[in-house]
């Protein structure tokens, strides 16, 4: 069928979007103006030798992106290409940036400025190891690869317990807009790429599994240069460091779960047994709670500055401690001493869930902080050789081949140079070089009937949204395979209705409208469509809730592939 706006409500959105067209140059906001002209980027050329990096929405030089980086820095073929990084703050990451900020071939941009906008739509490569922005478009010539970071311990997606859709929707989306996604093993490809985002079936890209990025630097360490850093930063390396890295505990919009007074007193009571002759504690924190303890006098000099990279970092720990952060899996490569301190183990279970057992973590895991403090104790002493660190780390020997044996086995210092062999050299994997077991995945095709149902939630009626759950609940899920596209809910009620009562089968992507208004015509709806669902194909389009223009020259469009 082809879709149609009603007459009356096609003409008062044709003279509305009219009067945005005449009066946007004068409205548009400060913030909007830039993804305008990145809209108009979009008609440059693409550069081929360029190279567009993002770590954490900005937040410096860091993690795979930044091994990935650092490797073609040094290979002779690449020494034309440029490398631009786009940093939120460039002022607060100052340390990290002045690193390579002198290099010729490096341009540091501040993020969504004038600058960021057009290396984002004119760079050939993208490599973002978070995700990029709503407006975001892949262009066809250009290439994306998502490194994410970090093989999960916790529920992601949209099996998160708590923000299911919420939690979902910007790296689903990016996901599928991606040609390569970087996998750490076969755990992470089958249990958060495929089934925590739902990509088993739809994405068209490829899946890389050929060892972490961000690991060489724990397998090749520059123990030198990481004790400058650390020097520079105000932090001792005269003693061996105990890292005390706990997981991230907000939520989506940076709502914070940690009493800074509490977390103080498990700080004093990790150093409380520890020989302090020889050994120092450190944390390392996500970057929001890190803006909050480093106005504490007692805990700034502990924080290790985040402009400092994790994985260089942990070349460099003696022992760690940490709870339910992806950060141990990184640290096996090192053989050393981890601990578990989970206060909250119950709670977090039911309240997040988590993938590996606790029966399954390689070290001691305990909720009480005393009997934490009090192994970490036996563990640092001032002993050239410890008879009790010896058997703690032959107890857990077994737990630790175990994992790293399904986890780090192809961290071999070599990742960085397979990722770029096959991705920018285009050698076939089975070229490469090394004992791993290293795969290229192509897509996740699934012989199923796909299905794409557009939902406009501007309807504020329960009834609607019932009536769409039983639809959905109709449905064959061996055979058929279910996504939603929402717009964005109005009413936090239906919204919540929707989200905890749609199959768990079906995946759900949110369309944002473009905060600037352009040409409707064939070539842009065929832009939005791939802004919205990557390069899938579906076999069938349906339309549920008010049918405005918009939607009905969208599900044409799609049609029409």
């Amino acid at each position: 069928m082809k879709y149609t706006a009603n007459a009356p409500q096609g003409f008062k959105y044709k003279l509305k979007r009219t009067v945005k067209k005449i009066v946007q140059p004068f409205r548009i906001s400060e913030k909007d103006k830039g993804k305008l002209l990145y809209n108009k980027f979009l008609s440059m050329p693409v550069n081929d030798k360029f190279i567009f990096y993002e770590a954490f929405a900005g937040l410096g030089i860091l993690d795979n992106p930044r091994a990935i980086f650092k490797y073609l820095l040094n290979q002779e073929d690449f020494k034309s290409y440029t490398h631009i990084w786009s940093v939120e703050n460039p002022e607060l990451a100052a340390d990290n940036i002045s690193e390579f900020s002198s290099l010729d071939n490096v341009i540091i941009v501040k993020r969504e400025s004038e600058d960021y906008y057009k290396y984002l739509a004119t760079s050939k490569y993208l490599i973002n190891n978070s995700t990029f922005g709503y407006y975001f478009e892949k262009r066809n010539s250009q290439v994306y690869i998502n490194t994410w970071h970090g093989v999960p311990t916790k529920y992601m997606g949209y099996e998160h317990t708590a923000e299911r859709v919420e939690n979902a929707r910007g790296p689903a989306r990016n996901f599928l807009l991606a040609d390569y996604l970087v996998s750490a093993n076969q755990f992470m490809t089958e249990v958060m790429y495929k089934r925590a985002y739902k990509l088993d079936g739809l994405f068209q890209g490829k899946i890389l599994e050929l060892g972490h990025p961000r690991s060489d630097a724990i397998i090749n360490p520059n123990t030198l240069d990481v004790h400058r850093k650390l020097n520079t930063a105000g932090i001792h390396t005269d003693k061996k460091i105990i890292l005390y890295a706990p997981t991230w505990k907000g939520t989506l919009y940076n709502n914070l779960d940690y009493n800074v007074e509490d977390f103080k007193k498990t700080v004093a009571k990790l150093s409380e047994n520890i020989d302090t002759e020889h050994y120092r504690i450190y944390l390392r924190v996500h970057y929001f709670l890190y803006k909050i303890l480093a106005n504490d006098p007692e805990l700034r000099p502990m924080l290790i500055p985040f402009t400092i990279d994790t994985n260089e970092l942990l070349s460099v720990v003696d022992v760690l401690i940490s709870d339910y952060s992806s950060i141990f899996f990184d640290f096996l490569a090192t053989k050393k001493p981890i601990l578990f301190y989970v206060p909250d183990l119950e709670e977090y279970q039911s309240g997040r869930g988590l993938y590996v057992p606790v029966s399954r973590l390689p070290g001691y895991v305990s909720s009480n902080i005393n009997d934490i403090s009090i192994t970490l104790g036996n563990i640092c002493t001032s002993e050239l050789v410890n008879p009790i660190r010896e058997k703690y780390l032959e107890r857990y020997s077994k737990l630790h081949e175990d994992m790293s044996q399904w986890c780090i086995y192809n961290d071999d210092g070599n990742s960085c140079k397979r990722l770029v062999d096959v991705v920018f050299r285009r050698e076939p994997v089975s070229e490469l070089e090394g004992d791993g077991v290293y795969s290229v995945i192509n897509g996740l095709e699934a012989h199923k009937e796909k299905i794409l149902i557009c939902v406009n939630t501007n309807y504020n009626d329960m009834t609607f949204y019932e009536n769409l759950r039983k639809k959905l609940e109709s449905y064959e899920y061996r055979t058929t395979d279910v996504t939603i596209l929402t717009t964005s809910f109005t009413d936090t009620k239906y919204k919540v209705y929707f989200n905890n009562n749609i199959p768990k089968e079906v995946r759900v992507l949110v369309w944002y409208a473009l905060p600037y208004v352009t040409k409707y015509n064939q070539k842009f709806f065929k832009r939005e469509i791939k802004r919205s669902l990557g390069n899938v194909r579906f076999d069938e389009v349906l339309m549920e809730g008010t049918l405005t223009e918009y939607w009905a020259e969208f599900g044409n469009a799609i049609k029409k592939l």
